[in-house]
């Protein structure tokens, strides 16, 4: 008895393994599938390759501000604490030196250190003041980090910074080392009162908030001392940049947010340079 001929002619080699004969096609390619290649769809089966196209053009899920969703439980936002205490501690073991380097100079920015407005917002200068910044990220920062996602979060700390960076540079021009992660903390905090006046959510609490910290730092270090102006300017400058984050609406809400941050920046530096000359007349 001869052997039956399995390559009938509505059978097909698969096209990944040719010597597969099979009847089975693609859902979506019609490309012919064995049963090693068939991966179950909604009707039917489909292809690797179409499995694997189908992932890349399915959009990542975003939050309500744009951000990609994150499930490491605030990541960013531990590292941000371990980064400030970290830098604390080595600015005590190297007797300020951390601080003479990264810190907010005046005249160092001027002179082309522009990192320093940067830099200077992941420094805290005391260890009350590093626990209160830790506090704040923790509190503040992991719900802001879900819904803004890990670039716009670091975007907004940061920006807090240079708002503080920026006040700090208005009113004492002069200043040689100030430590930012405060005004970077209290920056998220604007972030947040944006976030509920969006919501139309009282926001009385957290004007409260404001006017303690900023009471307490002039009470601490006077009218002359460089923390009220930086926590003001952490403020308004965070509150901007959640602004330009929160309000944009799709579909054009990546590039309104993109503009709108970097008017933020651009209204930094601009400030800056009109100080410096307003003080060269």
């Amino acid at each position: 008895m001869s052997r039956p001929d399995f390559q009938a002619p509505s059978f097909e080699g698969c096209y990944r393994h040719p010597d597969r004969f099979t009847g089975i096609r693609c859902q979506r390619c019609g490309k012919p599938i064995c049963g090693e290649c068939m991966n179950p769809a909604s009707v039917g089966f489909q292809c690797p390759d179409c499995i694997r196209s189908g992932r890349t053009t399915v959009r990542a899920p975003r939050t309500a501000f744009g951000g990609a969703l994150s499930t490491r439980g605030g990541l960013v936002t531990k590292v941000l604490i371990g980064v400030v205490i970290g830098l604390y501690v080595l600015d005590l073991i190297s007797q300020g030196m951390i601080g003479n380097l990264l810190g907010m100079n005046g005249a160092a920015v001027l002179s082309g250190q522009l990192w320093r407005l940067v830099s200077y917002s992941f420094l805290s200068n005391g260890l009350i003041n590093t626990l209160f910044v830790a506090l704040i990220l923790w509190g503040v920062g992991r719900p802001l980090e879900e819904q803004f996602g890990t670039v716009r979060y670091l975007i907004l700390y940061v920006l807090g910074g240079l708002g503080g960076a920026t006040a700090l540079f208005l009113a004492f021009p002069g200043y040689t080392v100030a430590a930012g992660a405060s005004p970077a903390a209290i920056g998220l905090i604007a972030v947040h009162t944006v976030i509920k006046i969006r919501r139309r959510e009282d926001i009385k609490p957290d004007l409260g908030l404001f006017a303690i910290l900023i009471a307490l730092n002039l009470v601490l270090g006077g009218l002359q001392g460089p923390g009220w102006p930086s926590l003001v300017g952490g403020i308004i400058v965070g509150g901007l940049a959640a602004v330009a984050l929160v309000f944009p609406r799709r579909p054009r809400r990546n590039q309104l947010q993109v503009l709108g941050l970097v008017g933020v920046v651009v209204l930094c530096l601009a400030a800056m340079a009109l100080r410096t000359v307003v003080a060269v007349v």
